[in-house]
């Protein structure tokens, strides 16, 4: 009956706009915790959103990983960096979410936060070696293209166009940092999911 079924959904859309709410408030809280790594000191905001990978539906996982990069660029001004992360991080748990259904879930989480290095990076390099390439005067987008590939003074890529030469060297200066962030986070989201299962499993079958 059309009625009952409606019925029974409010409870359930309820509840997964407060649980995506909660995990997106708390990939922003994370993203203020930085953990010493000797790659870096990475940050653990994405955690929430690999783990709203294997317990949510995809529009509400990607909507975390959305969350997480308005909130951090409101809060650190910037938005070239944490825009493009947090659409990222929404893709990254997309694809946590397709490996889920098909392999373990702690796995899922470890091999998605290892798609950073394609999502990620990839989408923050993609928009500020773009940003650079088409204005160099757009605010903040020189200086922090300046510190990104500081981290690596010996790439020059030699024979690409101009756009793709400043996305490559975004991409490969972020991998210590990146990779520092994903160990970080796979661990932590981990050991999340494999609590979630072993304490609150029914939360898996919310998907």
């Amino acid at each position: 009956m059309p009625g009952v079924t409606s019925t029974s959904r409010s409870p359930r859309r309820s509840f997964l706009l407060v649980y995506t709410a909660i995990l997106g408030a708390l990939s922003i809280i994370l993203s203020s915790i930085r953990v010493s790594f000797p790659l870096g000191n990475p940050n653990l905001g994405s955690t929430p959103v690999s783990v709203a990978g294997v317990t949510s539906p995809g529009i509400a996982s990607f909507i975390v990983g959305l969350i997480k990069g308005l909130g951090v660029s409101l809060w650190t001004g910037q938005a070239l960096l944490e825009m493009p992360a947090g659409i990222g991080d929404g893709i990254m748990a997309l694809f946590t979410l397709w490996l889920s259904r098909r392999i373990n879930a702690v796995v899922a989480v470890v091999v998605g936060q290892v798609s950073r290095y394609l999502f990620t990076s990839g989408m923050i390099a993609l928009v500020l070696g773009t940003a650079v390439s088409v204005d160099m005067s757009l605010p903040g987008a020189s200086l922090l293209f300046s510190k990104i590939i500081s981290a690596a003074p010996w790439f020059s890529p030699v024979g690409l166009p101009p756009v793709l030469a400043n996305i490559a060297m975004v991409w490969v200066a972020m991998i210590p940092a990146i990779t520092a962030s994903i160990v970080a986070n796979a661990v932590l989201s981990g050991a999340v999911v494999a609590a979630l299962k072993k304490f609150y499993p029914s939360i898996f079958r919310a998907k």
